[in-house]
């Protein structure tokens, strides 16, 4: 009965992660989201997005440039989540 319930509780764990992956919602704004169940700061997965979506500028020869953001705190039965939308300028 234990192993069954590890079983389970790792099976909850290792499928609460998502990411949208950079997603583009008008000609030259995007959209980020990540959600874990792993992290409990919301602020912590923003810094990651951040991170990431500067990279994906760079990338264009672009600067990152924030439109919005909002990040959720973990707790229980509850997920941490954040979202940036932003553009890459020239």
């Amino acid at each position: 009965m234990k192993k069954l319930l590890l079983l389970f509780i790792t099976f909850l764990l290792t499928g609460c992660a998502s990411n949208s992956g950079i997603v583009k919602i008008s000609d030259d704004t995007y959209m980020y989201a990540k959600q874990s169940g792993w992290e409990q700061s919301g602020a912590a997965i923003k810094v990651q997005l951040y991170k990431e979506a500067n990279e994906f500028c760079k990338a264009q020869g672009k600067k990152f440039v924030q439109i919005s953001n909002q990040s959720n705190d973990g707790g229980p039965a509850k997920f941490t989540s954040a979202e940036i939308q932003f553009q890459c300028a020239e």
